[in-house]
Parts: structure tokens; sequence; C-alpha cells
């Protein structure tokens, strides 16, 4: 089966790291086209993550040259790889051997509050927009929000969502806190996503989904893509890692420093920090079963047109027991064969999935 079903994923942060000046050939990248290949990846989002302590006025330019770098990248790569902004890219990508790449912005921090840079974007080939991270900005509340100040989602935020259907963009609310979900949720006409959150039932954090949500999103027609982080789909991982609150700090306070430079913020999770975390938590694995935990609940909860891979490689601090990138989703789907589930709802959670949303939504 390997490579008969070719896979998508929906988010991996990768574009920090080209943006720092590494190539997809690096095999510090979780994910890089040796493995991408070795995977059977058949299409990645290539999410451009704005960090919300930017200053305002600096996002919208940090987005713009991490996908500078992006496409450059790709470019230099392009009898592998190639961006594709419509259905039929996606087709003829696969149909000449070519892995199809998607351009997203993770984080609408990088609008700075003016729906021209979303026309922006789009009109330089983004196709997706992740609309919150780990904090709330003026018009949409992150799941990480405490004390909200509004209710989910404001008038401009329903402008965004407007105009992304408009445009065919498609709305991604990873991040998002549950009542911005069910604002986006009544006010999008198109399919949404959320390309990489885990299920909440199993481990209940802020950061995943409700079962009803799920539920939700997949009335809508729409998609939840797995997250691979263990902190997302362990409790008791979770748990544990909340006892390095200094270190947790240690990771913000290097972010906030790191300010408008992309290798800086790129070295944040490969750094030092990164590797006190990973020591501090070695004694803590979690298998890939729990992974595949996730993926059978959202099964159950949503069907199996409405799940799909959204790894989060190159933006997490750890990954599963012998996950070491990418190919840990050619395990994964090895996997669902041993767990006997039918191949056809294979096909739709590996690659049909996406591409009917990408249909629906962007044409």
């Amino acid at each position: 089966m390997n490579h008969a079903i070719p896979i998508c994923d929906l988010h991996c942060d990768t574009a920090m790291g080209l943006a720092a000046g590494k190539t997809l050939d690096d095999p510090e990248l979780q994910v890089n086209l040796p493995a991408m290949r070795e995977a059977g990846i058949g299409l990645q989002v290539f999410a451009c993550y704005v960090p919300p302590v930017l200053p305002e006025g600096r996002k919208f330019d940090f987005a713009s040259k991490m996908l500078d770098a992006l496409e450059k990248e790709i470019g230099a790569h392009g009898a592998e790889i190639t961006v594709c902004r419509c259905t039929q890219d996606i087709l003829d990508a696969r149909s000449s051997g070519r892995i199809a790449a998607i351009l997203a912005v993770e984080n609408g921090d990088a609008l700075e509050g003016d729906l021209k840079n979303l026309e922006r974007f789009h009109a330089r080939g983004v196709r997706l927009l992740t609309l919150v991270h780990s904090r709330s900005n003026r018009w949409i509340i992150s799941c990480g929000d405490k004390a909200p100040s509004f209710e989910g989602l404001t008038r401009f935020g329903e402008e965004i969502v407007a105009a992304m259907n408009k445009l065919g963009m498609i709305i991604d609310v990873s991040h998002a806190h549950d009542r911005a979900v069910e604002k986006v949720l009544e006010q999008s006409c198109r399919p949404i996503v959320a390309s990489h959150s885990c299920a909440y039932t199993l481990c209940p954090v802020p950061r995943n989904l409700k079962d009803p949500l799920i539920k939700r999103i997949a009335a809508g027609g729409g998609l939840v893509g797995v997250n691979i982080y263990p902190g997302f789909l362990d409790a008791g991982y979770t748990k544990a890692s909340e006892k390095l609150g200094d270190l947790f700090s240690e990771i913000s306070k290097e972010e906030e420093k790191a300010g408008p430079d992309p290798a800086k913020h790129d070295a944040v999770f490969r750094g030092a920090a990164g590797e006190r975390f990973r020591k501090a938590m070695s004694a803590y694995r979690v298998p890939l079963d729990r992974y595949l935990e996730h993926l059978f609940h959202m099964l159950t909860v949503a069907g199996d047109d409405h799940v799909a891979f959204g790894s989060d490689f190159d933006g997490v601090p750890d990954l599963p027991e012998g996950v070491t990138g990418c190919r840990g989703l050619g395990l994964v789907r090895t996997r669902l064969a041993e767990a006997e589930l039918p191949r056809k709802s294979i096909e739709k959670l590996c690659w049909t999935n996406f591409l009917r949303i990408f249909q629906a939504v962007c044409g």
C-alpha cells in the first residue's frame, strides 16, 4: 500500500526553517524532500507562522518575506515539488510525479487589520489562513485566552470570514477559542478546517476540539487534521510538561527576543531551550498508538469524510516515540491498514478529503 495512496498533510511549520536559510534537502528539517518521498507525501500545506510577539507594523512583512523564501526554495526544486493554487494544479502535480505545495499563513495577526492584506496574500497564492494563534487579536479570540474581552469574533472578524469565502481561501480555526469556532461556523458559507487539532475528549487541553465542535465542523462539510504533538495527544504527557513552567517561560522569552529574525525563531525549538525540554520529557514517551487513538476517535465522531493528517512538524518541541519527522505519517498509513480500516477510508483520510475541501473552496 505504501505509495499507492499518497499522503496529504494539512500543516507544517517548515517555512520558518527555510526563511532561516535551510533548504528542502536539509535532514534537520522534519519535512524534507527525501523524507517526503520515502513517506509518499503527495501534498503538503506549508504554513508561514507569524509570532504574536512581533510588533504591529512588522507582521505582514514578516509573513511576506517567509512566503518569498518558501517560494524560492520550492522553485529551486521544481522537478520535485510545485506550488499549487487550484485543484487542477494539484492534479497536474500528481500526474507529473511532483509534490503539491499549498501556501498558508498561520495567524491572522499577519493581516494587521487590513482586508487589502488578505487580498494581497490571496493574489500571491496563499490558499489557507489560520485565523489566530496563542494570543487573541483585535477580532478573534484564541483558545489560550482565559478572559476573552469579546464574544469570539468581532464585526471585522465576520468581514474576514466573508472575504475569505468570496476570495476562495480556506478558513482554519485551529488555535481558536470554542466560541470563536462557533461564530466562524455560523458565518461561513463554505466548509472550514481545523488543520492541526486533536480531540479534547482524549486530551482535555484548551488547544483541542470538543466533540460537539468536531461534529459541527463535519456537518458543514469541513475537516479536522490531527496534530502529532504529544502534548495534545496524551493527558499524562501534558501534566508532566506543565511542571516545566520555568522552561516554558524561557522558551516564550526566547521567542520574544527573536524579534523579526526567522533564524532566531527557528532556533527556539531546535536550540538549547528545546533540547532542555526534550531531555526533561525523555522519561515520558508517548507511543504512536496515541495518535491512532485520536484519529479513530475523530472517525467515530465525524465520519471518514471529515478527518485528515495535520502534523505540525517543524513547529513542536517533541514528537511521539519513534517519530522523527514526516516519515512518521507513512508509518501511520501502514498502521491504519494493519488495524483493518477499509482502504476507501484510508484513501479519504490520507488524500481525497482535503482535495474535496480544496475544490469546494479554492476551485
